[in-house]
């Protein structure tokens, strides 16, 4: 009677072990994240459904070229730049210093060259009078020989201060190059759309500090479209643009351009769309979600 009971309490929970499992996987598969679900199919009406990202047309994404410590922010978010202008400068005592030095060495340099040059002159100047007595017997030869020794001498030491100014002037251009570095600019005209920096903090070579856009024409970009969608799709296809954050909003647009490359994401090839709107709305933004109906 024992054992038989026993062996129904097993049979339970292994009963109950087989529900909570299917449970289990019930609710994984409903509850996984956006981005690992399938992507949108293909409507009966034709119609190719698919996620994308609003960007501007033209944007910068800005890194500093060295590491250091943030001395200047001469921008805010939202402020409008233009090309060249000074967005950040990083600490750059040390780095002057060493311009400043480099620059005095050049002119060290330099004014050795003229001296050595002034030199030379004179030397060639005593040779050629040596030679003309010597030619008229006016002249000894311990005489000559030391005007031809010392113009020799002459022209190694301007050949040699010429060199050294080559070295100090590719010094100087180097300690400028890494002074210039020290400095943020931005690259074309717009809006600084993003700014992750304070002064003090360290800048990190290769973070993105400030994101620069060109709000004069947006697109909407989607990676959704699998090999199977995409084959429904060509540059120039109607679509209609709707957006999570703005309810009722639509703008038509078009097809620009088809990635010809896919990459593999999500298990499955997909595609790179850019989607040109007809029309723009001033609420939208940078990264906004839109939900993409290209029309057939």
């Amino acid at each position: 009677m024992m054992t038989t009971w026993f062996e129904k309490c097993k049979r339970r929970w292994f009963i109950c072990l087989l529900v909570l499992a299917a449970l289990g996987g019930w609710w994984y598969w409903q509850g996984r994240p956006a981005e690992t679900k399938l992507v949108p199919p293909v409507k009966d009406d034709g119609r190719v459904l698919a996620e994308g990202i609003v960007f501007p047309v033209r944007y910068a994404q800005m890194v500093m070229p060295v590491e250091g410590t943030v001395g200047e922010i001469l921008v805010r978010e939202g402020d409008l730049v233009q090309v060249g202008q000074p967005i950040i400068r990083l600490v750059r005592e040390d780095a002057q210093a060493r311009v400043g030095s480099a620059s005095s060495n050049v002119a060290k340099s330099a004014a050795a060259v003229e001296q050595a040059r002034v030199n030379l002159i004179d030397a060639k100047r005593e040779l050629a009078r040596q030679e003309a007595l010597s030619s008229a017997g006016a002249a000894a030869k311990q005489q000559l020989d030391q005007a031809r020794t010392l113009t020799e001498r002459c022209q190694a030491l301007l050949d040699q201060a010429t060199a050294d100014v080559a070295v100090q002037q590719s010094t100087l251009t180097e300690s400028a190059g890494l002074l210039d570095k020290t400095e943020l600019k931005a690259p074309m005209a717009g809006r600084v759309a993003y700014l992750d920096v304070k002064v003090g903090e360290h800048a990190a070579f290769g973070a993105v500090l400030v994101r620069i856009a060109d709000e004069s024409a947006w697109e909407v970009r989607s990676d959704d479209l699998t090999e199977l969608s995409i084959a429904r799709v060509k540059e120039g296809d109607k679509a209609m643009l709707t957006f999570d954050g703005i309810p009722g909003l639509e703008i038509p647009a078009k097809v620009r351009f088809i990635r010809p490359y896919g990459e593999k994401k999500r298990g499955d090839i997909t595609y790179t769309v850019s989607i040109n709107p007809e029309s723009w709305d001033q609420r939208l933004r940078w990264n906004m979600t839109a939900q993409i109906a290209i029309l057939p």
